[in-house]
């Protein structure tokens, strides 16, 4: 490892029919992600909302073998210097770590208004299966897999895993699955609602980019307040839900394709989508 890593090499960006598409690119390293790949990942879901030229994003690892194995615990932050005296380790120092880390990059994924795509081409390990239960949609290659490294490391699953997990599978079956760091094939994944497809590895890249540019093509704010109104409702009370769909739906009204709706449906044709 340089000691000046070059992020635009291990993190790919390309930006083609309003479609975002990230690649993981340290194949050698299992797809591992250092703070600075992480840092800039959470750029990228963040400067989403106002950059209006994205309107869907594909998020994806190098190679076939791992989609992503969480963190590169060989890379470090480098620290500040500490007063003489100061211990190694400062209480607080660990929760400050989470917060910032793994934790940040879910809730900029789970907060972003443009819809998000992981294409699982291969192993979501530990931190790897947090960034792919972030997603909107998962779209898995036959050969791809979950890995719960957590209990077999005496470890707390970290990153948010704990509150995606129930929400996707139900609480007793995430149960099983973090008691006994079970091993989650594709089909499996399938089966639990985990993914929303499984193709053949060759055709992974073809099937997430057709999604996402279907999605690109859509009103782009309905499908982020949709979005947030989705998750509100597992967490809000059902009077605050409704309050917020109500605002939503009036904010809506003054949309350009808001207007374009309506346009369309009194002109007897199909809406032209702008994105805002």
């Amino acid at each position: 490892m340089t000691d000046t890593p070059n992020v635009d090499e291990e993190l790919l960006a390309t930006l083609e029919n309003g479609v975002l598409r990230l690649t993981i690119n340290r194949a050698a390293s299992s797809n591992a992600i250092p703070f600075y790949v992480r840092d800039r990942l959470i750029s990228y879901f963040q400067d989403a909302h106002s950059d209006l030229a994205v309107r869907a994003i594909v998020l994806t690892g190098a190679g076939e073998r791992h989609f992503c194995t969480g963190s590169d615990l060989r890379v470090r932050p480098p620290a500040a210097p500490k007063p003489e005296g100061a211990p190694d380790f400062v209480a607080g120092s660990a929760v400050h770590m989470m917060r910032t880390g793994f934790q940040r990059l879910m809730e900029s994924i789970q907060d972003c208004q443009k819809p998000v795509i992981v294409a699982l081409n291969g192993t979501a390990a530990g931190g790897g299966a947090m960034l792919a239960l972030a997603a909107d949609l998962i779209i898995a290659s036959e050969t791809a897999r979950f890995v719960d490294v957590f209990g077999k490391q005496a470890l707390i699953p970290d990153g948010g895993y704990l509150y995606l997990l129930p929400r996707i599978v139900g609480m007793h079956k995430a149960k099983e699955i973090v008691f006994f760091g079970e091993t989650i094939s594709a089909k499996e994944a399938l089966d639990l609602g985990i993914v929303n497809k499984v193709v053949g590895p060759l055709e992974l890249e073809t099937a997430s980019t057709a999604w996402a540019e279907q999605l690109a093509a859509k009103p782009t704010k309905v499908l982020g307040w949709a979005k947030k109104l989705l998750h509100d409702a597992t967490d809000l009370p059902r009077t605050q839900v409704l309050e917020n769909e109500a605002v939503f739906i009036e904010l809506n009204l003054g949309t350009e394709d808001g207007k374009e709706r309506m346009a369309a449906m009194l002109e007897k044709r199909d809406p032209e989508w702008k994105g805002w």
